[in-house]
């Protein structure tokens, strides 16, 4: 699948065949943070993949509270390695490897390079951080596949 710059797409993945969105906490102690939702109780949360000069890599950009915010990851603390979206003025640059899996048409895997290494995009399966994701080394992830849907309209009809 090509990714196009100019559109926003739903990301999501399938949890015992139920299609699970990203979608981000807005209120309590895991505000800005992302977690898996249901399709019944998505708020609609879509994501612009902004094309870097690094081939399959990506900046993803999303809307909240009317805001720009990019996909990035806590180094330190208790939430360590755990996803969260910032605005730009906090934002690392964090740069996102999507890659189509070998294994699934139209899915992919998603890494970054984080505290010198290069981790995926898993998911906590159970605890405080259910449904949560947080980067793992290749070796100990459950090998969480990825998928994009395109949403209708231009990124800036869809903010």
């Amino acid at each position: 699948m090509k990714i196009d710059t100019t559109l926003h797409y739903q990301l999501y993945t399938l949890l015992e065949k139920e299609k699970m969105a990203l979608d981000i906490f807005n209120r309590g102690r895991f505000s800005y943070m992302p977690h898996l939702i249901s399709m019944a109780d998505f708020s609609g949360q879509h994501w612009l993949l902004e094309k870097t000069e690094m081939e399959d890599c990506f900046r993803l950009r999303t809307s909240l509270f009317g805001m720009n915010m990019w996909l990035d990851v806590i180094n330190g603390g208790v939430f360590n390695g755990l996803l969260i979206v910032v605005s730009e003025e906090k934002y690392s640059g964090r740069i996102w490897e999507i890659k189509e899996s070998v294994s699934e048409e139209n899915s992919f895997k998603v890494s970054t390079f984080f505290n010198g290494v290069n981790k995926y995009i898993d998911l906590h399966r159970n605890g405080d951080f259910i449904n949560m994701p947080y980067l793992a080394n290749e070796a100990n992830t459950s090998g969480q596949i990825w998928r994009v849907e395109k949403k209708k309209g231009t990124a800036l009809e869809c903010l």
